[in-house]
């Protein structure tokens, strides 16, 4: 009897995991994935109000309006979901940003247009700033990845947008260290002149002015 008892509840949980593992339908996928974006977008919205720390797993469910054991098809746990919040969301950013620099005729059109994208796209979603301050501390992995993407992206705006007579004066490494050196220099920025309490105000045209005339003889062909 015991025997027979153990088949029967065998079959059951190998039909559960059957039907649980099994293909999903393109409409399903899309589902799932419109369900996840929804989640990490609550979440960022969160960070933005309250920080990494007070972005709970109850605040993104209730939120994104779904049952808080929707969270665990999702994500394995909060942390698992900061992990994804930055290179999720951060890659919409360099997608805006790119989009707005593809255009660029020189390296200093390059960042007038793109700092003003990346302000631009600040303003329009303020929880990002916080997203992006505090990920160091509360999910390093992802804030190395974002790092890595933004330095990737920037080296081939930048190959993209030199001419060949200056290309020829940098090495494709020192392309990435300069990449990496303008978005630095960004990055202060925007802390010194353009943000009150995680607010975005911009920057201001004389101070853009004075950093693209930076840029304009701070990379200029070498002699």
């Amino acid at each position: 009897m015991r025997q027979g008892l153990t088949a029967r509840t065998q079959e059951k949980q190998k039909a559960v995991v059957a039907k649980t593992t099994r293909r999903r339908s393109p409409r399903q996928e899309r589902k799932n994935e419109a369900t996840r974006l929804c989640l990490l977008e609550s979440a960022a919205h969160i960070v933005g109000e309250h920080g990494y720390a007070g972005c709970t797993i109850a605040r993104v469910t209730e939120r994104a309006g779904v049952a808080h054991g929707t969270f665990y098809l999702h994500f394995a746990s909060q942390q698992a979901m900061f992990d994804e919040l930055l290179p999720v969301l951060g890659a919409q950013m360099l997608e805006h940003i790119g989009r707005a620099i593809r255009s660029s005729k020189d390296e200093v059109d390059l960042e007038r247009k793109g700092f003003k994208a990346n302000l631009d796209y600040l303003v329009q979603h303020p929880y990002m700033y916080r997203v992006l301050s505090e990920a160091e501390l509360f999910a390093p992995k992802a804030f190395k990845q974002h790092l890595d993407a933004m330095a990737q992206s920037y080296t081939r705006s930048l190959r993209r947008s030199m001419s060949e007579a200056h290309m020829a004066d940098y090495k494709e490494s020192e392309l990435e260290t300069l990449a990496t050196m303008l978005i630095g220099a960004r990055t202060y920025l925007l802390m010194r002149y353009g943000v009150d309490n995680y607010t975005i105000k911009g920057v201001s045209k004389d101070k853009l002015e004075t950093y693209l005339q930076f840029i304009s003889k701070g990379i200029s062909p070498r002699t």
